[in-house]
């Protein structure tokens, strides 16, 4: 917790810092924003990491298999990892990339929920008779 005043006090300067550089150098405003978001990620990763254990070691306690936890944790990471992406486009002014890459998440986040779905829908149909 104590990383985050210093990267909220980082992202200020270089926001201040990228009004400037984006007027004469916008290609690499974009790098340098990328770049900075790639560093905080990689600084946050211990963190991402002791998150997945708690949640598997929640799981386990409840008896909730990895059937089950696995495409929850595969959607969360989907998610963050296409919204890192469509905020990088954005920002380089690439809307029709930034919805391709929306759409391309979305699918990858219904086929990873679908084996689910379907176990879902057999254990119903069983419980129905069907």
């Amino acid at each position: 917790m104590l990383w985050l005043p210093l990267v909220v006090g980082a992202a200020i300067a270089l926001t201040v810092f990228q009004a400037e550089f984006r007027e004469e150098q916008p290609a690499w405003a974009v790098l340098v924003a990328a770049a900075f978001a790639v560093v905080v990620l990689l600084a946050l990763l211990p963190e991402v990491a002791s998150v997945v254990q708690a949640l598997t070691a929640l799981a386990r306690e409840g008896s909730v298999g990895s059937f089950y936890l696995s495409p929850v944790l595969k959607t969360i990471g989907v998610a963050y990892i296409t919204s890192f992406g469509v905020q990088i486009c954005q920002e380089a002014g690439e809307a029709a990339i930034s919805t391709v890459i929306e759409l391309a998440g979305k699918v990858v986040i219904l086929l990873i929920g679908l084996p689910l779905l379907q176990a879902i829908v057999h254990t119903l149909f069983g419980l129905l008779g069907l």
